[in-house]
C-alpha cells in the first residue's frame, strides 16, 4: 500500500495567512483601542490639581502647563483662576516671542496685551510670570 501525498491547495495557504495577518491586525487594534480608553479616563476628570500645575512650572514644563491649562478648560475647571491665568500667560508670552521674532508686531502687540491682562489676574504667581520671562528673555 502507498500512501499518496496529498496536494496542499494554494488558496487554503492564502486563506490561512490571511486570518494570520487578521489575527494581529485585531490584537494590534484591540491594543490600540484599550490605550486609548486608559488615556481618555485618564484625562477626562481634568487636571484640577494646582500642585501638579505648580510641579510642572518648576521643572519648567511650561507646554505641559498649557495642555493642562486647556484639559481644565475643556470639563470645565475654572477655580484655580490664578493658575489659568499664568497659563494663558505663558503661551502669550511664547507667541509674543515667536511673533516679535519674526516681525509681525501687530500680533505681536495683541499677545501682549493678553500678557498684561492675565498678569492683572494672576496675583501672587507673578513670581513665576517673572521666572518665566527670564526664562524666555524678555525684559518687562
Amino acid at each position: 500500500m502507498s500512501k499518496e501525498k496529498k496536494k496542499i491547495d494554494p488558496q487554503i495557504i492564502l486563506l490561512d495567512l490571511i486570518i494570520v495577518i487578521m489575527v494581529f491586525v485585531m490584537l494590534g487594534v484591540g491594543y490600540g483601542l484599550y490605550f486609548e480608553i486608559s488615556f481618555d479616563k485618564e484625562y477626562s476628570s481634568g487636571i484640577r490639581d494646582a500642585s501638579k500645575m505648580s510641579y510642572e512650572l518648576s521643572e519648567n514644563n511650561y507646554s505641559s502647563f498649557i495642555r493642562d491649562n486647556y484639559i481644565n478648560e475643556y470639563n470645565g475647571y475654572n477655580e484655580a483662576v490664578s493658575y489659568k491665568a499664568l497659563a494663558d500667560y505663558v503661551e502669550a508670552l511664547s507667541l509674543y516671542k515667536v511673533y516679535s521674532a519674526k516681525g509681525y508686531d501687530m500680533r505681536a502687540d495683541e499677545q501682549a496685551k493678553i500678557m498684561d491682562r492675565a498678569r492683572s489676574e494672576m496675583g501672587e504667581l507673578t513670581i513665576l510670570a517673572d521666572k518665566a520671562d527670564a526664562k524666555f528673555g524678555i525684559e518687562r
